[in-house]
């Protein structure tokens, strides 16, 4: 299993390196893997979720995204992603787990305390995903008041419309 995490992460920061050009943030390539490392057990992935490399992290989140069924057996280590040091990864991870069916009540949570994070994306997509898997608790309905009086524009707008997606939305909000 470590020997399909080396591969696994040698053949993403291949592509990347073939990829990469002056300006370029690796981070935003949406990798369309090969056959013989998309086909890797998905506990190779789970286990990429923690690797040293930001874009190796991102690699595997991405995987998961689109494999939801699969992704529900690897929720513990995707949640921990919420606390990565980067913004991006904590950003996918918001996007893997709003396409759960159902989601514990702590993990909503966990998504709701993104709505002040330092990462005005993260913050957005926090929002977002609120109003996409709902969590009406008074304190994701709190944290989306908040987050409706953000500094920035879009992430008021995201909030807002989380709250009326929730049915929770007035004027005077």
């Amino acid at each position: 299993m470590e020997k399909d995490l080396e591969n696994f992460a040698e053949v993403v920061e291949d592509m990347i390196l073939q990829l990469s050009y002056p300006g370029f943030d690796e981070r935003s390539l949406k990798l369309g893997l090969p056959d013989s490392v998309s086909k890797l057990p998905p506990k190779t992935f789970g286990q990429a979720l923690k690797h040293e490399s930001t874009v190796v992290r991102l690699a595997a989140i991405r995987w998961f995204q689109e494999r939801p069924g699969i992704a529900k057996s690897h929720c513990r280590p995707i949640v921990d992603c919420l606390e990565d040091v980067d913004g991006w990864v904590r950003r996918e991870a918001i996007s893997c787990l709003e396409k759960f069916d159902s989601l514990d009540s702590k993990i909503i949570e966990n998504i709701a305390e993104l709505l002040t994070d330092r990462d005005v994306e993260v913050r957005k997509g926090a929002a977002k995903a609120l109003g996409k898997i709902g969590g009406k608790s008074d304190n994701i309905l709190d944290a989306l008041r908040q987050a409706a009086e953000d500094e920035n524009h879009e992430v008021r707008w995201k909030a807002q419309k989380a709250l009326r997606k929730l049915g929770a939305y007035s004027s005077s909000n």
